[in-house]
């Protein structure tokens, strides 16, 4: 589809080797690109749930991991903006860009309370529970007829940002009226957020190393003792922990130790003051 002249300034995008003239609108219209045939051609935005739709239909979790099919992705967002055929292969790197916010500001860097910045949008996210992350993994498999599950990734996203999601701003945005790049980011943060092994500590126990054991053993004698989360651990300040570590050791070295129990016998015929005692012999 011809797009419409664009005011701005045309851009020059770099994706995978390849150079694109683009032409931005404002914040939350759509883009103009030039093909190498001289053809402007408008990439539409997408929304919150056609972002999460096309992810569900492009892929696919087994037991060997996740794989992404990016490629039927991006052509699925340049057919649904009426590209023609022929530009599909030419553009698919741009429209991939494109459509995971590749003109999006990065991400802000998350505050304490929750909240951080993505693009116009500030958002407070909270970790989902065990609880609701179980739920939403049962909702989300589907059972298939050679037994194994099939996991739908749509409502299984939907579900975590449904939990997470604490408040959007501006007043009055809902997650079904963010574009498909904010959705991106969105989910970004919030699977980093909700998904163990992303921090270094995380990394180290994986590695079974005998510094990661013995990270694995410092932090869950201290859970123990403060009934902390290992997370509320690694944050403490270092000095923190050392001091916490000397007073276990100490305190630890210096209980009492515990009375050895009674070794059992085996018990006799005194034991057993009615018994009836039979003698047989022989005649």
């Amino acid at each position: 589809m011809t797009g419409e002249a664009a005011t701005a300034l045309p851009s020059i995008i770099e994706v995978d080797g390849r150079s694109y003239t683009v032409h931005f609108g404002g914040r939350g219209e759509p883009v103009e690109v030039e093909t190498s045939a001289g053809e402007r051609v408008r990439l539409r935005l997408w929304r919150f749930d056609e972002h999460l739709r096309a992810l569900e239909r492009h892929t696919q979790a087994d037991e060997h991991g996740v794989q992404f099919a990016h490629e039927d992705f991006s052509r699925e967002l340049l057919r649904d903006s009426g590209v023609p055929d022929p530009f599909l292969e030419e553009l698919a790197p741009l429209a991939l860009w494109w459509a995971t916010g590749g003109n999006r500001e990065t991400a802000s860097r998350m505050e304490p309370d929750g909240w951080l910045r993505i693009g116009a949008l500030r958002v407070r996210l909270r970790p989902w529970s065990f609880s609701e992350r179980s739920r939403a993994m049962d909702e989300s498999l589907t059972p298939r007829p050679d037994g194994s599950m099939e996991l739908s990734l749509e409502r299984y996203l939907r579900a975590m940002l449904t939990a997470s999601v604490v408040a959007l701003e501006p007043a009055g945005v809902e997650l079904s009226m963010l574009d498909g790049a904010t959705t991106a980011g969105l989910l970004d943060a919030a699977v980093e957020l909700n998904t163990a092994g992303a921090r270094d500590e995380d990394l180290r126990m994986k590695a079974a190393d005998a510094g990661g054991r013995a990270l694995a053993q410092a932090t869950l004698r201290l859970c123990r003792a403060l009934g902390w989360t290992p997370s509320q651990v690694w944050a403490a300040p270092a000095a923190e922990i050392d001091r916490l570590l000397a007073i276990l050791h100490l305190t630890e070295a210096l209980a009492p130790t515990p009375a050895p129990a009674p070794a059992r016998r085996t018990p006799g015929l005194s034991d057993y003051p009615d018994a009836v005692v039979i003698q047989v012999e022989d005649t």
